[in-house]
């Protein structure tokens, strides 16, 4: 849930507080320093920065999600949930910038890595219906849209999800 750069000021200061430590023979304020920055290394490796950038992807600040996504350098590296949102988030950028096909790709990977959470998932196939639509392939369209049934979504969605079912006319 850090940036990098604040990571990196965690890491010297719990460098800092080590050599403080090891100078006046505090082998417990050591020990722990040592493990606060086994923590934020392990946290860099495994979590980035997907959590922040998801953040600001649900408070709709496409350039603010890309930017701290973009600083994610190695997604590989990323725990299975980070990785499916970090796909999540990418999609989204990529939908907002009209790079469709990009999106899809994204979108789909995201659903197929494994986001648990159920409004997440709506708003995925959701961002995928809208963009068959735009390209005016109804039936895929309506594949994603079925996908949705029985999931429980937040009532800010619904609006959504009913104007859809009206374009669609399921």
């Amino acid at each position: 849930m850090f940036t990098p750069l604040s990571r990196i000021i965690l890491l010297l200061l719990c460098a800092a507080l080590s050599v403080v430590a090891a100078v006046f023979n505090i082998y417990s304020l050591l020990f722990i320093a040592c493990l606060g920055s086994a923590f934020l290394l392990w946290g860099y490796f495994r979590k980035g920065s997907v959590s922040l950038a998801l953040a600001r992807l649900r408070a709709e600040e496409y350039k603010e999600a890309e930017t701290i996504i973009e600083q994610t350098t190695k997604p590989e590296r990323l725990d299975k949930k980070q990785k499916a949102y970090y796909l999540f988030v990418k999609g989204f950028i990529a939908r907002e910038k009209d790079q469709y096909e990009e999106a899809r790709i994204f979108l789909e990977e995201s659903l197929n890595e494994g986001i648990r959470n159920q409004n997440d998932i709506a708003m995925a196939l959701l961002a995928l219906t809208d963009m068959e639509m735009v390209k005016n392939n109804k039936r895929q369209a309506e594949a994603y849209f079925v996908q949705m049934k029985g999931l429980k979504v937040k009532p800010s969605l619904m609006p959504d999800i009913r104007k859809m079912q009206e374009w669609l006319g399921v």
